[in-house]
């Protein structure tokens, strides 16, 4: 036997890797590659132990190439932006144009989206806190209520 052979696996060694890297459990990864279901955990845990080095690095360079087909990173995310940008602009589609280059900042952290959170227990608050607060978000509204209902608020006094 070669050098060439002996690093070689078998097809039922090969196809033990695939259906791990797959993310099958040892046992079934090595009842679909064809060994006995008798004995597949044991088989299962045999192969991809350290005494099978061939086989448990071919799963771990099976697992790699996965990881880096799905994998994403902010530099290659914006480039594609910047590449749907730049088609969008030859193109002469302007709204598309911007919009990629907005979702690019966006990814970039260029936009904070800040909001302001004010909590009043109304427990807490006097009447004459509560009426201005009320006056306070119905001229923000316009002086317009949700059903279109117009109030004037006022005070007892």
């Amino acid at each position: 036997m070669t050098k060439k052979n002996k690093d070689k696996l078998t097809p039922r060694q090969e196809k033990f890797a695939q259906n791990v890297a797959k993310g099958l459990s040892k046992t079934q990864a090595a009842i679909e590659a064809g060994y006995s279901p008798k004995n597949a955990q044991k088989a299962g845990t045999a192969l991809a132990s350290d005494q099978n080095p061939k086989i448990k690095n071919r799963i771990q360079a099976l697992q790699d190439r996965a990881a880096d087909l799905v994998s994403v990173n902010l530099g290659t995310h914006l480039n594609d932006l910047k590449d749907i940008r730049d088609g969008a602009v030859d193109a002469g589609m302007w709204s598309a144009a911007v919009a990629a280059e907005v979702a690019r900042g966006k990814a970039a952290g260029l936009y904070v989206k800040k909001s302001e959170l004010t909590i009043n227990k109304v427990e807490m608050m006097t009447k004459e806190e509560i009426l201005v607060r009320m006056n306070e978000l119905y001229y923000e509204s316009g002086g317009v209520l949700p059903k279109g209902e117009i109030i004037d608020i006022q005070t007892d006094e």
